[in-house]
């Protein structure tokens, strides 16, 4: 059986909503907000049956849902980050240089880059 992620099912949903509805996720963050809440809403309910898997921390999918539609995806935790100075990418590697004058590598993110 191949597992199922809640948060990839909630994305592809959003996205064809947004597709469908001809929402701008670049002008109008507050209505895919608004959507991804919705969006959220009726998986859990489905979720509750058994139709999908339950999300294990919906508020973190709610932000990750957004961040990807909305923003940078995995990039837009440290653009929202207050002690991040810049985000540098170099073809798939990802430095932060964050206040005071820290440079660091982002494994966790460099993977995801690609598809930003």
């Amino acid at each position: 059986m191949v597992a199922v992620d809640g948060v990839a099912i909630l994305e592809n949903e959003v996205r064809e909503l947004i597709r469908r509805t001809g929402l701008d996720p670049a002008r109008d963050r507050a209505g895919v907000v608004a959507l991804v809440t919705d969006v959220i809403a009726d998986y859990d309910e489905r979720s509750v049956l058994g139709a999908v898997p339950p999300l294990a921390d919906p508020a973190a999918a709610h932000k990750a849902v957004v961040d990807a539609v909305a923003g940078l995806g995995p990039l837009q935790r440290y653009l929202d980050d207050p002690e991040v100075e810049e985000v540098w990418i170099k073809s798939s590697h990802v430095l932060l240089h964050t206040f005071p004058r820290t440079l660091r590598t982002c494994p966790d993110v460099t993977a995801d880059v690609r598809a930003v």
